[in-house]
């Protein structure tokens, strides 16, 4: 589903990510780990042009998404992304903020989007939250509405930058449920976070960034009980 080859991104001379080379298939569950600096953010945002490439090529669903003359729009509707801080409208309620998307982009008539922006709410437990406004809401919702939010574009993949960093550690659990249910219908992932637990659990195949590169990626176990990179190993010493 997206093809990541020589990928680089410098910002001047500061070089984010060097020469980065994945395979993300349909279902995968792909959770990126390593230290704060080491590129994760970078990459995530890379993936749907948030940032441009300065160097290497993305291919997604067998177009280069990297070339000249690409609808960046066109590709962000198919990939949903998910920040740390919530970037709800202030001004709109709930149901507002979910159906606004779908509508301003023609995607769905105004009904449709109202009717699918309820069966959301549903799925996460929060249709009484409808009419409500953002700041009326815990953390932990205003990220699952952030989520449900990116659901409405039907993506067929989902981005996640570290969704849980910016809660109390009590409303964690209810983002990560959220997000497991994601994986367990079939949803293809890629997650950067600190959530060791939700890796191990959650995730298909585990990747550590460090320095700009991909220094080491296996599967839950082999990465967790078996890891062969000294960085790495330095690494899960300090976080498990």
């Amino acid at each position: 589903m997206i093809y990541v080859k020589d990928l680089a991104k410098s910002f001047g001379d500061n070089h984010v990510i060097k020469n980065i080379n994945m395979h993300i298939t349909p279902g995968e569950k792909v959770v990126i780990v390593g230290p704060s600096g080491s590129g994760k953010s970078t990459f995530l945002r890379c993936l749907n042009l948030l940032e441009q490439p300065t160097g290497g090529t993305i291919t997604f669903d067998g177009q280069d998404i990297t070339a000249p003359g690409v609808d960046v729009n066109k590709i962000r509707r198919r990939m949903g992304m998910v920040f740390q801080h919530f970037n709800l409208f202030a001004n709109l309620t709930v149901k507002e903020n979910i159906m606004l998307a779908p509508v301003q982009l023609k995607l769905k008539t105004k009904a449709e989007a109202e009717a699918e922006a309820l069966r959301l709410l549903k799925l996460v437990n929060l249709e009484e939250k409808a009419d409500s406004y953002p700041s009326q809401l815990s953390g932990g919702q205003k990220q699952r509405i952030a989520i449900v939010r990116s659901l409405a574009m039907d993506p067929e993949v989902m981005l996640f930058d570290e969704p849980t960093s910016a809660l109390d550690p009590e409303m964690v659990g209810e983002v990560l449920e959220l997000m497991k249910k994601l994986a367990d219908d079939g949803m293809t992932m890629v997650v950067v976070t600190h959530e060791m637990g939700f890796a191990r659990e959650v995730a298909t195949r585990v990747v550590f960034m460090d320095g700009g590169y991909i220094k080491e990626e296996n599967n839950p176990k082999d990465f967790f009980e078996h890891p062969q990179d000294p960085r790495l190993q330095d690494f899960l010493s300090k976080v498990l």
